[in-house]
């Protein structure tokens, strides 16, 4: 997502506001890819400070991902807020700020007059996924025996379920019982 802030850089104390829809490229997400099904849309206002550019709104989009108990695909619709400093990269003023400040640890420089805000709208997205994917609530998942997806149909595998680890106490139980 790129905007062209040339108009905005020369107007100190303006804003605009923008809606932009565009192509996201895949995440990394605890080592899986997770692509968006179409394009992610920003509805976003720059606000020119005077020394900085002040970027906030909020990134909605759908990622293709997999449910962590059924293993079925869906679609997650995502929805992350945005709200960015960016400041000139060449600006003797920031470069000579105290870096140590709090505040400017997380300002982002840019150069020419273009702002990429595709890094940081990933980031956004990234910190309100979930730890897991589930396709619903309730999803019961799949049988640990046989693999059959439970939400489609019961398994066949028998109702005793028995840790392989004590199997050998439970055939005593059937020795003695004779």
């Amino acid at each position: 997502m790129r905007i062209n802030v040339a108009d905005l850089k020369k107007s100190p104390g303006e804003s605009i506001e923008l809606e932009l829809s565009s192509p996201l490229p895949e995440l990394e997400f605890h080592g899986d890819r997770l692509s968006f099904d179409g394009p992610a849309r920003a509805f976003l206002e720059i606000s020119n400070t005077g020394k900085t550019l002040l970027v906030e709104g909020e990134v909605k989009g759908t990622l293709e991902v997999r449910c962590a108990r059924c293993l079925e695909p869906f679609r997650l619709p995502v929805e992350a807020t945005l709200s960015e400093v960016y400041y000139p990269a060449d600006s003797v003023e920031m470069v000579v700020a105290d870096p140590a400040k709090e505040e400017y640890q997380e300002w982002i420089p840019f150069s020419g007059d273009v702002l990429d805000i595709t890094p940081e709208v990933l980031k956004s997205i990234l910190l309100v996924l979930p730890m897991r994917f589930l396709c619903d609530e309730g999803c019961r998942g799949l049988c640990p025996r046989c693999g059959q997806n439970l939400n489609v149909a019961p398994c066949a595998c028998s109702g005793e379920d028995v840790d392989p680890r004590l199997m050998i106490l439970k055939d005593m139980f059937k020795d003695s019982n004779r």
